[in-house]
């Protein structure tokens, strides 16, 4: 059911550099970044390369080789990340299927970890 949320029902936003895409974190409890991990991200059915990819939280952007290390920055149940796609031209208006998964390792349950993953279609605005 949370992973039906992770990708935002508006979250495909052009920008000058590449687009946006608006994550949610599918968990019912705040995390650490340090046990968050953005899987594999899908754009029109293509891989995204990683190193196009960063993640933006609470006005901060990570390398994604990067949020094991984030102890102390903490991803709010109610708050939203981005994944600044870099090089992608897309057009206004035009619809695309965006798959993300995230995987999570909450630090209170030792040797869990779950992959979530979601595809949607969005209209880039």
């Amino acid at each position: 059911m949370l992973a039906s949320r992770i990708i935002s029902e508006g979250g495909l936003k052009i920008r000058d550099s590449g687009v946006d895409v608006e994550i949610r974190l599918p968990w019912y409890r705040s995390l650490p970044l340090s046990t968050v991990e953005i899987g594999e991200v899908l754009l029109d059915g293509q891989p995204v390369a990683r190193p196009s990819i960063s993640f933006e939280l609470n006005g901060k952007t990570h390398r994604l080789d990067r949020l094991a290390d984030r102890y102390d920055d903490w991803w709010y149940v109610l708050d939203s990340g981005f994944l600044h796609i870099a090089d992608q031209d897309l057009k206004r208006g035009s619809r695309h299927e965006v798959n993300v998964s995230v995987g999570l390792r909450p630090p209170y349950i030792p040797g869990f970890y779950r992959l979530y993953g979601c595809k949607k279609r969005l209209c880039a605005v």
